[in-house]
C-alpha cells in the first residue's frame, strides 16, 4: 500500500472512530443531558444500570481504538509547515487523551457506585446523577471540539 494511500485510510478510520465518540458527546449536550435532569434520579439510576453493561466494552474498545488510529495520524502528520501542518490533529490527540484521563479518574468511578447499589438515600441519588451528567458534558465539550479539529485539518488537507 503506498504511503499516501497509507495516510487516507489512517485519516479515515480516525475520523469514524473519533466520529462515534464525538456523537455520544453530542447527544448529550444537544439535549439528552438535560433531558435527564427531568427523569426521576432512581428512574436515572436504573437507565445507567442498564444501559453500563452494553455499552462498556464496546466504547472502550473504540476510544483505545480512536487513540491509537489519532496517535497514528500525528505521528504521520506532515509537519513540514510547522505547528500549522499538524497543529488540529494534536489539538484532538490531546483533547481524546483528556478525555480518556476524565473516563479513568472520574467517570468510571461514578459508575462503579451507580453498578454498586450502595446508593441510600435520593439526594445522593441526585448528587450522582448531577456528577456524572456534568462530566458527560465535560467529556462531550472535550471530543465535540476534538472532532471538529479533525474535520478542519480534513478540509485543509483537501483544499
Amino acid at each position: 500500500m503506498k504511503s499516501v494511500e497509507l495516510t487516507f485510510t489512517i485519516r479515515i478510520a480516525g475520523m469514524l472512530l473519533y466520529f462515534l465518540i464525538a456523537a455520544q458527546g453530542a447527544f448529550y449536550l444537544f439535549g439528552f443531558g438535560k433531558a435527564l435532569y427531568n427523569v426521576p434520579s432512581e428512574n436515572f439510576i436504573d437507565l445507567r444500570k442498564a444501559v453500563d453493561p452494553v455499552m462498556r466494552g464496546r466504547f472502550k474498545v473504540v476510544c483505545l481504538s480512536a487513540l491509537a488510529v489519532v496517535f497514528t495520524w500525528l505521528v504521520m502528520a506532515d509537519k513540514s509547515g510547522g505547528i500549522m501542518s499538524y497543529g488540529c490533529v494534536l489539538g484532538a490527540f490531546l483533547l481524546l487523551l483528556a478525555d480518556m484521563v476524565l473516563i479513568v479518574k472520574f467517570s468510571e468511578p461514578l459508575n462503579a457506585t451507580i453498578n454498586g447499589n450502595i446508593l441510600e438515600s435520593n439526594e445522593s441519588l441526585k448528587e450522582l446523577r448531577h456528577q456524572w451528567l456534568k462530566f458527560i458534558s465535560i467529556r462531550g465539550s472535550l471530543s465535540v471540539t476534538g472532532f471538529v479539529l479533525l474535520l478542519i485539518d480534513m478540509i485543509w488537507k483537501a483544499g
